[in-house]
């Protein structure tokens, strides 16, 4: 049974990044993170908890942040990319399965989850629940190809700009991409809150499509 208050599923990838270079501080460390993210959980915005999957990105940040600070700052953002590599490996079976230049499904799957989500968020916060957790906007560019929505108010930018650890951001924002070329994907994005934007804008298109070429100097942010 896991006991540790950070979530396994990032948990165990933390810990393996430990045995394979911080092995000789290893127990030190899980044990100050679990610390740290029972800590940092005091400080959870109002997402809605499990009802809100949202909420799930929010632990994500909390077991960058506790592993930070436990590691003394040693595992940092480019520990991260290595431990979300690992995180990626076991996802890239889907790539097999899925393409996002053929099948269309994996747009009409975004569209039927983050519809959903924007009713939940005007549903919760008309009843003042859920007041920190992201607005969406669907498709507000009206693109004809791929999806497209923005997210704003981003909880997890606010938190790291509170408590000192902008420069973690960058390197979860840029995750975004990388499981987007899981599904021969790319993601245009030309903002994020993280880097001081109005909103983070999220555009999927397939790897392929032409469109990309007239964004193909634009950094994956």
């Amino acid at each position: 049974m896991w006991k540790k208050s950070y979530p396994k599923s990032w948990g165990k990838l933390f810990e393996r990044y430990c045995d394979k270079y911080l092995s000789d501080r290893k127990e030190e460390i899980c044990e100050r993170a679990d610390q740290e993210y029972r800590k940092l959980m005091t400080e959870m915005p109002d997402l809605g908890g499990k009802e809100n999957s949202m909420s799930e990105n929010m632990e994500t940040w909390f077991s960058m942040v506790a592993f930070y600070e436990a590691s003394d700052r040693v595992i940092d953002g480019k520990a991260f990319r290595i431990i979300h590599g690992w995180h990626i490996d076991s996802l890239r079976l889907l790539g097999k399965f899925v393409d996002a230049n053929k099948h269309k499904w994996p747009y009409k799957l975004f569209d039927k989850i983050y519809t959903k989500y924007e009713r939940d968020v005007r549903e919760h916060q008309e009843k003042g629940e859920w007041m920190d957790t992201w607005k969406i906007c669907i498709n507000p560019d009206q693109r004809s190809e791929g999806y497209s929505f923005h997210l704003i108010g981003c909880p997890i930018a606010k938190h790291a700009k509170e408590h000192g650890y902008e420069e973690l951001l960058p390197y979860l924002c840029r995750t975004d991409h990388v499981l987007a070329e899981v599904l021969h994907a790319r993601l245009i994005r030309t903002q994020t809150e993280a880097l001081s934007g109005n909103y983070c804008d999220y555009w999927y298109v397939g790897d392929k499509s032409p469109v990309l070429e007239q964004y193909k100097d634009l950094e994956k942010i």
